[in-house]
């Protein structure tokens, strides 16, 4: 097990953050045009009036049963983050997490934040339980093993012909698929050309950036992601618990669908997922707004939806995530990181 070390005082960051939110920078306000610019643009082509009939002739008892799948989802989200936090020698609590994820749900998706949720439960466990290097590590990891599970998922419905998406979109999730398992198989297996394939990479990270050198900072971060080499059933139970989590996950996502009668299957929902979990990682708009919007309307447009009714599954989506990222934001006001 790894040594805790001291959590460095939360006031030396705070005139950082405060000096930082003086002058927004030039990557924030362009992620707010972008965000102004996509909503706009999809409330337009839907149409305001036709998205607002279809939200209140939506059945909000399947909607209650979807935030309810959301909660259980996240949870055992948590469960799988925490034995990825096993596999770096970390111990901290169940609940402990929870609260973490939650407030980093708040930073994702209230606060038009530089902070986004990883980067905060990576900080808030570092805080409690193991190094920073560590805990960015549990997080990466946990990330890999997540989208692998549920591209996992996507291709069980194409296999089981369950999706009517386009080809082009399945091809695109065979070949995530195929990315992902050759990301995991350079973390998990170790031999003199992955070594060589590693030198090379740390050679040209011998940078400087603001300051600061990039290399030692790679180089710890890949030592502590290939420590997982020498626990590969905390990979395997964490996969495993993914596949059920964004199992909960995906029926979620098909609950609110089938509160607007959008006409989808879960087989369609399993293949619109993983690309949905891409675009939502995109630094491109404010939380995501705008762009994943966007997104339901393209592939739930490619199922045969109509326009203002894949915008309203967006939306009822977004309400459950804002129902947990403000009970964050409660925890976050009471106990910040401590």
């Amino acid at each position: 097990m790894s040594a805790i070390t001291k959590p460095e005082p939360l006031v030396e960051a705070a005139p950082a953050v405060r000096g930082a939110s003086r002058r927004p920078k030039s990557s924030t306000l362009l992620k707010l045009v972008v965000t102004l610019a996509l909503s706009a643009f999809v409330l337009r082509q839907a149409g305001v009036d036709a998205l607002l009939q279809t939200l209140r002739a939506a059945d909000w008892r399947w909607v209650a049963l979807a935030i309810s799948f959301a909660a259980v989802a996240m949870v055992i989200n948590v469960a799988r983050w925490q034995l990825m936090l096993h596999g770096q020698g970390a111990d901290p609590s169940l609940a402990s997490l929870i609260r973490l994820y939650l407030v980093g749900m708040f930073f994702n998706n209230v606060l038009p934040s530089r902070l986004g949720g990883d980067v905060v439960r990576a900080y808030g466990v570092s805080l409690m339980a193991t190094t920073k290097t560590r805990s960015v590590a549990a997080v990466l990891m946990d990330r890999l093993v997540g989208a692998i599970s549920v591209l996992v998922l996507g291709m069980a419905a194409i296999l089981l012909s369950a999706s009517r998406l386009p080809e082009i979109y399945l091809r695109i999730t065979v070949g995530s698929f195929a990315i992902g398992l050759v990301a995991l198989a350079l973390m998990l297996y170790r031999n003199d050309a992955l070594a060589n394939l590693r030198s090379r990479v740390l050679l040209l990270s011998d940078v400087a950036l603001l300051g600061f050198k990039v290399r030692p900072r790679l180089e710890a971060a890949l030592d502590a992601m290939r420590s997982y080499s020498r626990s590969r059933d905390v990979v395997v139970k964490g996969f495993l618990i993914s596949l059920v989590a964004n199992g909960f996950s995906i029926v979620n996502l098909y609950l609110y669908a089938r509160a607007v009668q959008a006409g989808v299957g879960l087989g369609d929902v399993a293949t619109v997922a993983p690309f949905i979990l891409a675009v939502g990682l995109l630094p491109i708009s404010v939380n995501g707004i705008g762009t994943i919007e966007l997104t339901f309307v393209v592939l739930f447009g490619a199922l045969g939806v109509d326009q203002h009714v894949a915008i309203a599954v967006a939306l009822l989506r977004r309400v459950a995530l804002l129902v947990l990222s403000l009970a964050g934001g409660l925890l976050y006001a009471v106990r910040r990181f401590s």
